[in-house]
């Protein structure tokens, strides 16, 4: 970014009192606690202040990233010279939409974290996402992605999502038209980037005891997740038919290290910070696993994490 285009675009977001942030070190926006410094981070609150955003970024002729809570986002980059969109101060609302017999909707702000969501319910004695237990950050994030456990995905208990495209348009888009597929969502007719802003869920009524029994299924799994240690969660999608972390098991990078990350001892397909790593470290890590696994199992892994 030009210093035309930086002092135009400050000046804009100055003008419309958005949050901004410069020079900011980016290992405080990612779980792994990774990552170098950015230019410029910007914390659009709502959908105005986003569309205000979309619009001076478009009249300066610039790029973008987005990102939520970053816990599935690696920073690798040094400096990053584009201007980074976080959903950390976004929309957190949480309401009930309606309800149909025992169906019954909640509508989320996109900045919304799963484990509020989860406790609402709880609360609220509400089924259908004792899943969303242990999986870290916002409902707009784990709709873009798809997130959740074998058990089932986010993508099972969408009723509707609220976008606004990079063109500063806003769509409400039903469940008919949104392609959910492992950790990947295409949207029927939108060809442009988007943000989600809004997520409809469908939930059921349920009793506090099986809300309860269903958590603990939840609970005990993540007992094998390093869920106490900087991660960004899986590292890896599973390939067909395969576990990831049973993969790199067996190819011998269980507890594996390099600088200052780690294979988990815990959980193969996570890779842990254990102080003063480098970006460099976990990219050199991951490309490490990739090769070996390929050159001896015939696999290749595909990164599920956001690599910016």
């Amino acid at each position: 970014m030009n210093k035309k285009k930086r002092i135009n675009l400050l000046s804009g977001l100055k003008e419309f009192e958005i949050e901004f942030l410069e020079n900011e070190e980016m290992s405080a926006y990612s779980s792994i606690k990774i990552g170098g410094l950015t230019d410029l981070i910007i914390f659009p609150k709502n959908e105005t202040e986003l569309i205000s955003v979309i619009n001076l970024l478009k009249a300066n002729l610039c790029g973008y990233y987005i990102i939520g809570r970053g816990t599935n986002t690696l920073f690798k980059a040094a400096r990053i010279y584009l201007p980074v969109i976080s959903f950390k101060k976004f929309d957190s609302s949480l309401s009930e939409n309606k309800k149909n017999g025992s169906e019954i909707v909640l509508e989320a702000g996109a900045g919304i974290p799963l484990s509020k969501i989860l406790n609402y319910a709880i609360k609220n004695n509400m089924g259908g996402c004792e899943f969303f237990y242990g999986i870290p950050g916002t409902a707009g994030g784990a709709v873009r992605m798809n997130a959740g456990s074998k058990e089932s995905v986010i993508g099972n208990i969408i009723y509707a999502v609220e976008i606004i495209t990079d063109k500063g348009v806003k769509y409400i888009i039903g469940n008919n038209d949104l392609k959910f597929s492992y950790r990947s969502l295409e949207i029927g007719g939108i060809k442009c980037d988007y943000f989600i802003t809004k997520v409809y869920l469908k939930l059921y009524g349920s009793s506090a005891s099986k809300i309860k029994e269903n958590i603990e299924v939840f609970k005990k799994r993540k007992l094998s997740q390093p869920l106490g240690e900087f991660s960004l969660g899986c590292i890896f999608k599973n390939p067909s038919g395969v576990s990831a972390g049973k993969v790199i098991e067996e190819i011998g990078f269980k507890g594996f290290s390099i600088g200052g990350v780690s294979v988990s001892e815990k959980h193969a397909n996570f890779i842990v910070n254990k102080g003063g790593a480098k970006p460099d470290d976990i990219v050199s890590l991951i490309k490490n696993i990739q090769e070996k696994a390929l050159s001896h199992r015939g696999i290749k892994l595909n990164t599920e994490i956001k690599i910016i």
